[in-house]
């Protein structure tokens, strides 16, 4: 008996299962490898209403990464890749224990080390727009792409990286939900 394939994507299109994005190159590699980067960055544009390409994003990103993606993707070049394509992301450290973010954030990617090696996981404020909180009134958000296969990962920003990440902090992209950004044209298939 042959077994089904399990999709990478969510219901609602996100990407959420690295390893089974087999079908992408990202550079000298295939995305399940090393792919988390440009998939953080699908994420996130899909997150502010963009219909993405993945192959055309992953391309993009490819030409700016150093070693051809044996490295994985450099955080710098995610910012500035993003700024390019009109969301100019804030860059902000947070230790595990204390991390909170601005309460305008709207979306943002998180660059961590789980217990396989650095990582990249798009989160986005939980809808309707009006944050939903914990008991301890910690926004929560939706992260994707942070446990294979979850499509819907729901958390606060303390308690994804208490959980997920094993340093005491990470770097973190935030984008802003007052910003009225277009969707970019550069980003259709």
């Amino acid at each position: 008996m042959e077994q089904q394939k399990r999709s990478p994507y969510s219901p609602d299109g996100y990407i959420v299962d690295q390893a089974q994005v087999t079908d992408i190159r990202y550079g000298a590699l295939m995305s399940d490898i090393n792919g988390c980067g440009w998939i953080a960055a699908f994420n996130f544009f899909k997150t502010q209403g963009n219909a993405v390409n993945a192959q055309a994003l992953a391309d993009e990103l490819i030409r700016y990464s150093i070693l051809r993606g044996l490295a994985g993707t450099d955080l710098f070049r995610l910012k500035r890749m993003l700024k390019r394509h009109g969301y100019p992301t804030k860059l902000v450290f947070r230790r595990n224990k204390k991390a909170r973010l601005p309460e305008e954030t709207d979306a943002g990617v998180i660059y961590y080390v789980h217990k396989d090696g650095p990582h990249y996981v798009t989160f986005s404020r939980i809808q309707p727009v009006e944050p939903a909180q914990d008991e301890a009134g910690e926004t929560r958000f939706r992260f994707f792409n942070g446990i294979g296969g979850a499509s819907n990962h729901f958390d606060t920003m303390r308690g994804f990286l208490t959980t997920h990440n094993v340093l005491p902090f990470a770097l973190i992209l935030i984008w802003p939900r007052k910003a009225n950004c277009p969707p970019s044209e550069n980003l259709k298939a």
